[in-house]
């Protein structure tokens, strides 16, 4: 009885210290990340969603984008897709609402989210998941206009953490 309870014994503490060994195992929990990329701005396709005009635009319309992502070398390697729909009436060509993309970059891809007043040009947002390497990603997204005009080339710059 008594070599009985110490093989019990020993065998419930094999499958506790398997199942601790295997939690947070994970060789990227709680990294933490920047990558930076270029839309050239030029390209790509951009269309109006509902009857916006370049005077104002009333809730339920906005639009729709999708641009390449460069890298540093100027080679293509990912897209950006997007649309923003406003939630108020919006003065002029910015956008009082909301914007939901993705982001397909090398490795996998992130979910994004803009909100707010005055969405046009140099924005930042949240990064709400990911794909592939990024997979479950959190955290924030800049796009900084780097230059004047509507077809101005923009750095992205993506900050993330991995669950």
């Amino acid at each position: 009885m008594r070599g009985m309870r110490i093989g019990l014994f020993g065998l419930a503490a094999l499958v506790i210290g398997i199942a601790i060994a295997g939690c947070g195992s994970s060789s990227t929990h709680g990294e933490e990340g920047t990558l930076t990329l270029t839309e050239p701005g030029a390209k790509g396709s951009f269309g109006i969603i509902g009857k916006a005009s370049e005077k104002s635009i009333k809730p339920g319309n906005g639009f729709a984008f999708s641009t390449p992502l460069e890298d540093s070398s100027g080679k293509s390697v990912g897209e950006l897709n997007a649309f923003c729909i406003a939630t108020q009436p919006s003065p002029g060509e910015a956008l009082d609402g909301t914007c939901s993309g993705t982001a397909t970059v090398p490795g996998g891809g992130f979910a994004l989210n803009v909100g707010g007043k005055e969405i046009l040009g140099s924005v930042s947002g949240a990064i709400v998941g990911g794909t592939g390497k990024y997979a479950g990603a959190i955290g924030t997204f800049s796009s900084k206009e780097e230059g004047s005009g509507e077809n101005a080339p923009s750095t992205l710059t993506f900050n993330y953490t991995l669950p």
